[in-house]
C-alpha cells in the first residue's frame, strides 16, 4: 500500500509517455519530407522516436530507489518488444546497475535484464563519471553496455526522443 501513489504515477507517466509517442509518430507522418533530423533506429522499430528510458536510481539500501529501477528496467523491455528504438541511460545512482557484479542480488536480477536488452538490439549507455564515483572499476562495466561521451549523448538528445525517468 505505501508504494501505490509510486506505482501509480509511474502507470500514469507509462500511458502519457506511450501517447506523446503516438502524437509525435502522427506528426511526424504529416511532416515527413521537411528535413527532420533524428538519430538513427534500431532496425527492428516500427518508427517513432527513440524511447530514453532513463535511470538515475539503484541505490539497494532504498526501497524507492529499487522500485525506481526496477520500473525503468521493466519499462526498457516492454517499449522494446513492442518494436520501439530504446535506449537504457544510467547515471547517478543507476550506475550501479552496470557493472557485471552488482553489489546486490535485486541489482543482479536487473543488470541481467538489461544485458538481456543489450542482445535484443538496445543500448545502455552508462555515465562514466557517476558509475566511477560510486566506487565502480571502469574495467568492470558489463560486455555490451557503451560510455556516455559529449559527443554520443549530443546526438542522442539532439535527436527524435521521448525520454522516461526512473
Amino acid at each position: 500500500m505505501k508504494y501505490t501513489v509510486y506505482v501509480l504515477g509511474i502507470a500514469v507517466a507509462a500511458v502519457l509517455a506511450i501517447a506523446a509517442t503516438v502524437q509525435i509518430s502522427q506528426q511526424q507522418q504529416h511532416d515527413s519530407g521537411h528535413g527532420a533530423g533524428t538519430i538513427p533506429t534500431h532496425p527492428i522499430s516500427l518508427g517513432g522516436p527513440t524511447i530514453v528510458i532513463h535511470i538515475s536510481s539503484g541505490d539497494p539500501n532504498d526501497e524507492r530507489h529499487m522500485l525506481n529501477a526496477e520500473m525503468g528496467v521493466r519499462m526498457a523491455l516492454a517499449m522494446q518488444q513492442h518494436g520501439k528504438d530504446v535506449i537504457v541511460f544510467l547515471d547517478s545512482y543507476g550506475t550501479l546497475l552496470a557493472p557485471k557484479n552488482p553489489r546486490s542480488d535485486e541489482l543482479k536480477a536487473l543488470n541481467a535484464d538489461l544485458q538481456q536488452f543489450a542482445m535484443q538490439g538496445g543500448r545502455v549507455i552508462v555515465c562514466p563519471h557517476c558509475y566511477q564515483v560510486l566506487g565502480n572499476r571502469a574495467e568492470d562495466l558489463t560486455p555490451g553496455f557503451e560510455w556516455a561521451g559529449p559527443g554520443k549523448m549530443s546526438k542522442v538528445w539532439g535527436g527524435n526522443v521521448v525520454v522516461i525517468d526512473y
